[in-house]
């Protein structure tokens, strides 16, 4: 839940604390700015440019000079004329005469004259602007008051230095929270109204009926893009404009409005389409308006299929579940129950795991147990693409909006996943000018196509996938850490196959099962009896590379089913292959001394860069290890030269 965001103008120390201890326990985003250490102009600017906040709390005399500089809802904390007795009260003590000195922006709203007499007291005021000059001004009429009060605790400390009496008038704890109560219901309403104008807007720009509104004024208040197109007109020409002054140059758009009478179903003809008619008279602030809705039957029933051979042509639609997932190791139970409860929420996933583990076989389960199970599942590989096309692909594109677009445009991937999830596949190779404008989307759940001016509200849940480290590369500065916080809400990592070899022969009759569609138990027991053997490959592939062993094993066939000689042939070919690309397979290196981490560690690093020919950055893919963490280690040991 994001917190209310109330922008506090205060005139004093205590009036800022007694707000700040409120605004824990209200719960509430306050940030806190000194009227006179602050060019409120400037600030004010910022606030309102920068949605900084969503409402402003000061006192009834900043409020009055804020009127007319500020477009921000503003609640007034008053002064309290208990508060005002109370000092007076104190400062009867000390003598009769009192000074009452304010800053010259906060003269009192209190009736001072009444309450003096009422104490019988001799009240002066005294306006002040800067702390030297009423030193000044204190310093002269010493010697003729008993005391002082005063709203700011400037006045107070002025008062000390010269040896006057000072009493501070506290602002009202109650009146303060009564403010900020007040915020906080106008915000949560602002809220509510946002949504409601976004889920409008998307429900208008993806209605399939073209949809026209008149308000009371008669004035066209909603135009969506059906209805450009079928009327011929753009939204920014007829919005606000009067509907009597659009019939009179569009004969469609006189057509579709007739002569504003109630109609249900009504069929029209225009230039040889036909159309079918809805209109609904609605009464406005004791108003007429109207509300029509309208489309080309032939041509919508047409779209639909269209797009919903389309949306199956492209795989928009998620296939596989947990059920679907081969494995019985402890590791890989415990990943699918972590991946379950993220399907409760509609939080970012990012998935990490090597190449070949199924990041998209557990975005397409969560997906599919999640509440957008009916909703589309778009996925998209970010390493697959260049820029350009990458950006259009993600956010569609006008007409016109570059050389070779389409007519009429095109709808991008986020736009087709709206109500459903989007998996963003190798997420690490993504642009910096791409990852900022898929954090605006984050943020702002919205897109602007490219070549457009208009933004589209979309509702989309984002699972990303990386086989980097992308904690790595924000240290780079290759990939934005703000996006990557975005991202990274609900963090899932898929354990690599050599981490769970006890899935292998799983994995492996499942494989071999699919591909030759055989159930013989015999067949299996074959296979399964040298699977002990493949353990001993580390698998760098994963499951994509084993999925690949066993296709070519199949398509292949056993050649010997005594000695399973096709299969170890093979499996003794992918071991030599790996042992001429790492120095160290097969190799073993020891721990000759136990000592600390630190010095075992640098012992097995030692060993390794005596058995690798190259420099660190082979050292390091050998070991696993990024250069930058290899480097740290070598420095920690001494071993950089």
């Amino acid at each position: 839940m994001i917190l209310p965001k109330i922008g506090l103008i205060s005139t004093g120390t205590r009036f800022s604390k007694i707000a700040g201890e409120l605004a824990k326990e209200l719960g509430i985003n306050l940030i806190i700015n000194d009227y006179k250490n602050t060019d409120i102009t400037v600030m004010l600017k910022k606030w309102e440019n920068g949605c900084t906040v969503e409402a402003v709390v000061t006192c009834e005399n900043i409020a009055d000079q804020l009127h007319g500089k500020i477009k921000l809802p503003v609640f007034t904390v008053q002064i309290s004329a208990y508060e005002v007795l109370i000092a007076l009260n104190l400062a009867k003590e000390e003598g009769r005469k009192i000074i009452l000195a304010e800053l010259d922006y906060l003269s009192p709203r209190i009736d001072i004259s009444g309450l003096a007499s009422t104490l019988d007291l001799d009240i002066e005021p005294l306006i002040y602007h800067e702390k030297d000059e009423l030193i000044r001004q204190l310093n002269i009429m010493q010697g003729n008051f008993d005391a002082l009060v005063s709203t700011t605790v400037s006045a107070v400390e002025c008062a000390g230095e010269v040896g006057l009496p000072a009493f501070l008038i506290h602002c009202d704890q109650l009146l303060i929270k009564d403010a900020l109560e007040k915020a906080i219901q106008l915000t949560g309403i602002s809220r509510r109204n946002v949504r409601l104008c976004k889920s409008l807007q998307a429900i208008l720009e993806n209605a399939y009926d073209g949809i026209l509104a008149v308000d009371e004024r008669g004035k066209i208040a909603i135009f969506n893009p059906v209805a450009e197109r079928i009327i011929g007109l753009s939204t920014d020409a007829v919005l606000e404009q009067p509907i009597t002054k659009v019939i009179e140059s569009n004969y469609a758009c006189k057509k579709i409005v007739g002569n504003g009478a109630a109609t249900n179903s009504e069929t029209i003809e225009i230039n040889g389409l036909t159309f079918t008619i809805n209109r609904i008279p609605v009464t406005i602030y004791n108003q007429s308006g109207l509300v029509v809705t309208f489309q080309v039957t032939e041509k919508i029933r047409r779209i639909e299929n269209s797009l919903r051979k389309k949306i199956n042509h492209q795989g928009l639609t998620a296939h596989y579940r947990f059920s679907d997932i081969i494995g019985r190791s402890a590791m890989i139970e415990e990943t699918i129950r972590e991946a379950r409860k993220y399907t409760r929420s509609d939080a970012t996933v990012l998935i990490t795991g090597e190449s070949g583990t199924g990041k998209e076989l557990f975005a397409q389960s969560i997906h599919n147990e999640s509440a957008r199970r009916n909703g589309p599942f778009v996925a998209i590989n970010c390493a697959a693409l260049p820029e350009g096309l990458l950006e259009s692909e993600l956010f569609g594109y006008e007409e016109g909006a570059f050389t070779g677009a389409k007519k009429g445009g095109k709808q991008g991937l986020f736009a087709l996943a709206n109500e459903g999830t989007i998996f963003l596949d190798e997420i690490g190779d993504l642009s910096l000018t791409l990852q900022a404008h898929l954090l605006r989307v984050l943020q702002q759940k919205e897109i602007m196509p490219v070549g457009s001016q208009r933004v589209i509200p979309v509702d989309v849940r984002v699972i990303s996938a990386t086989n980097r480290n992308l904690q790595e590369a924000v240290e780079k500065s290759e990939f934005r850490m703000d996006l990557y916080y975005r991202l990274n809400v609900l963090h899932l990592h898929i354990p690599s196959l050599r981490m769970r070899m006890e899935d292998l022969p799983l994995l492996f009759k499942h494989f071999y099962q699919r591909l030759t569609g055989s159930d013989q138990s015999q067949e299996l027991y074959i296979v399964e009896k040298v699977l002990e053997e493949q353990k001993s490959y580390l698998w760098p592939g994963n499951i994509r590379e084993l999925e690949g062993f066993v296709e070519r094993y199949a398509a292949l066939g056993e050649e010997d089913t005594t000695t399973y000689k096709t299969l170890r042939s093979l499996f003794n070919k992918l071991k030599k292959n790996m042992q001429v690309e790492s120095p160290l397979y097969d190799k073993h290196m020891l721990v000759i001394k136990l000592g600390s981490m630190e010095d075992m560690e640098k012992q097995i690093i030692e060993q390794a860069a005596e058995m690798v020919e190259g420099g660190k950055g082979e050292l390091a893919k050998v070991l696993g290890l990024s250069r930058t963490t290899l480097w740290k280690k070598l420095k920690k040991v001494d071993m950089t030269g």
